[in-house]
């Protein structure tokens, strides 16, 4: 009978070296390098630590609230809307190895719900205003059992349109850095304190824009301004126009219905509309807009330099002096 050799036999056989690395090989020894074994954090505390996100407001949040204790990686391609992006395997092989996932939660990130990421990282930062978040007709398309393809209703997601709702927001992100790097809390707190009156002062621009006039009609282009429309009660009503392609007879036929009982003599886009549009509008006596949404970062400046944008977009649709 062939009998194995005991432990003391094998370890006498092998020299220290040999010995560290199988106990790296077999992650035996990952708890004496990574951590305690108790679930702490052994780098230092001043190390810089990896932040995923999804949209730019969340990047801009992690960066003004993390300041020099973050890196925040930006992972989506130039040029792609962050609502429409879905990670490749480099991505989310990216997001894994973050010590912070942010996300935008409710149904912004339709790719989540088959992705793997590890849970005790991932940071909803709308799961503290779930109950107020603003319901739409149709959620993203997926399928479960036999039933195939369908959808379920579904959540407006361009929630830092409303001020109020980003200030929430980061808060669920300052929350989530002070657990991750307890020793600089203090520091997150006064960063978002900054950051809650930067914010606060760009609404209250906006609110004083639209307060001059705030029956005025205006159409908003694409079903993305809900937050923004209810948080300053706008008089709006919604089209889903593609900026980029002269619109087509069913489209136009659906304007002149929309201006007859809502005579507007503004549409919002998100960016500049192609001329072949704004002269198609023109034609109407509606003239473009653009209010920007933010959720990708802008060609200059940030989330803050696109609300001062839009507060002054908002002055001229509303005739503020």
């Amino acid at each position: 009978m062939h009998r194995s050799s005991s432990p003391t036999s094998i370890f006498s056989n092998l020299s220290i070296r040999s010995i560290v690395t199988i106990l790296l090989a077999t992650g035996l020894g990952l708890a004496a390098c990574e951590g305690k074994g108790d679930g702490t954090d052994a780098r230092d505390p001043d190390e810089p630590r990896s932040i995923a996100v999804s949209n730019h407001p969340l990047a801009f949040f992690a960066d003004r609230i993390g300041g020099d204790r973050v890196d925040v990686r930006w992972l989506v391609p130039d040029g792609v809307d962050p609502a429409a992006w879905s990670p490749n395997g480099d991505d989310l092989a990216a997001m894994q190895s973050a010590d912070l996932i942010l996300l935008n939660g409710a149904t912004y990130e339709p790719w989540r719900s088959t992705a793997s990421l590890p849970r005790e990282r991932v940071v909803d930062t709308t799961a503290a205003i779930r109950n107020i978040l603003i319901e739409t007709e149709e959620g993203p398309v997926h399928a479960h059992g036999p039933d195939g393809e369908h959808t379920h209703r579904g959540t407006a997601s361009t929630t830092w349109l409303d001020p109020e709702l980003a200030i929430a927001q980061s808060a669920a992100v300052e929350k989530a850095l002070a657990e991750l790097m307890p020793a600089h809390q203090d520091q997150f707190r006064s960063n978002r304190g900054v950051l809650i009156r930067e914010l606060q002062e760009r609404a209250a621009a906006i609110e004083q824009a639209v307060n001059t006039n705030p029956d005025r009609p205006v159409i908003f282009s694409r079903p993305v301004y809900q937050y923004l429309a209810r948080r300053f009660r706008m008089n709006g009503e919604t089209l889903d126009w593609d900026g980029r392609t002269p619109p087509d007879a069913e489209a136009l036929a659906m304007l002149d219905e929309t201006l007859e009982r809502h005579p507007a003599a503004w549409m919002i886009w998100p960016e500049a509309p192609a001329e072949s549009v704004v002269a198609a509008l023109k034609e109407r006596g509606v003239t473009c807009v653009a209010v920007p949404i933010a959720g990708a970062p802008p060609t200059d400046g940030d989330l803050l330099t696109s609300m001062d944008t839009g507060a002054e977009a908002l002055r001229r649709v509303y005739d503020f002096e």
